[in-house]
């Protein structure tokens, strides 16, 4: 019988696990080592394989690095689109003529800011979920704010050729006197709190209502899901206070908290940072060719 609770947090309770902030912190430091897959996947190869460095497919492995898998190696299943799962392989299950790259084994890089295409993208996916964004003039304290906005002038969305009208839900503004990273940056918190669920709108079916949580739960699941973002990506992190201060003063994590949640909202902002997102076809109002 269903719980309504996801399996990963279920399993996560029964066994205990990531309960104190040392551990989830720990895994927070895993996920952000595997840029290239999901927060989700990187997730799975975690529980599957915790000392797991660097995991592609055979064919990758074989195309790419000239390596193979050894005989006995036991493939790790990730989530894979249409799949609907993949076997990958970590590297120490792998062997070929020459060693593997080092760089791939630590991708740390110094913080960089972001590429202006990556906020670009993010902007226009957030239009195609029915999210109006905007910059004001506020004091340095104050980063930003989302709220519902079911009753705002719709959107317009320009893909492959055709212009749609797209139906507003929410707003997200950002100050306009941060810089680019740190605008970013709030954008995530922002949709952090969106795709964990928290806002609770009753016209946005596809995302979970959770909008009964205390406040230390939102943030901390916002502030996650910034803080994967921008590790993962190699940028300044301006999360990174928030939870090394919470960490500092508190030996377990919010009651409540939800790393399933957090783990699928950072995918779903990631994939909108890397491709712009298609409007959702329960929000467009209109669409016209474009010539």
């Amino acid at each position: 019988m269903s719980t309504g609770v996801p399996e990963l947090d279920r399993l996560f309770a029964q066994v205990g696990s990531y309960r104190k902030s040392s551990e989830l912190m720990a895994l927070y430091e895993f996920l952000k080592r595997f840029p290239r897959i999901s927060p989700y996947n990187a997730m799975l190869i975690h529980i599957q394989k915790p000392g797991s460095n660097y995991v592609a497919s055979a064919s990758t492995w074989l195309s790419e690095f000239n390596r193979r898998i050894k005989p006995e190696a036991r493939p790790l299943v990730i989530l894979w689109p249409f799949g609907p799962v993949k076997f990958v392989f970590d590297v120490s299950d792998t062997e070929g003529d020459e060693p593997f790259p080092e760089v791939l084994l630590n991708p740390f890089r110094p913080k960089g800011t972001v590429p202006k295409y990556c906020l670009d993208n993010l902007i226009e996916s957030m239009k195609g979920d029915g999210i109006f964004y905007a910059e004001a003039d506020h004091g340095p304290d104050r980063a930003g704010s989302i709220e519902i906005r079911e009753h705002a002038p719709a959107l317009t969305v320009k893909r492959n050729r055709k212009t749609f009208r797209v139906k507003c839900l929410f707003a997200v503004v950002a100050n306009k006197n941060h810089n680019v990273t740190t605008r970013f940056a709030t954008i995530l918190h922002e949709l952090g709190h969106l795709y964990c669920g928290h806002l609770g709108s009753a016209k946005a079916k596809w995302l979970p209502h959770r909008a009964h949580l205390g406040r230390n739960v939102r943030e901390f699941e916002a502030e996650s899901v910034c803080w994967l973002i921008c590790e993962r990506m190699g940028l300044e992190n301006p999360s990174a206070a928030y939870l090394s201060s919470y960490t500092a003063e508190n030996t377990t994590i919010p009651v409540g908290f939800s790393i399933d949640k957090v783990l699928k909202a950072a995918g779903i902002i990631e994939s909108m940072i890397q491709t712009k997102k298609r409007p959702r076809k329960e929000l467009i109002l209109g669409e016209t060719a474009v010539d």
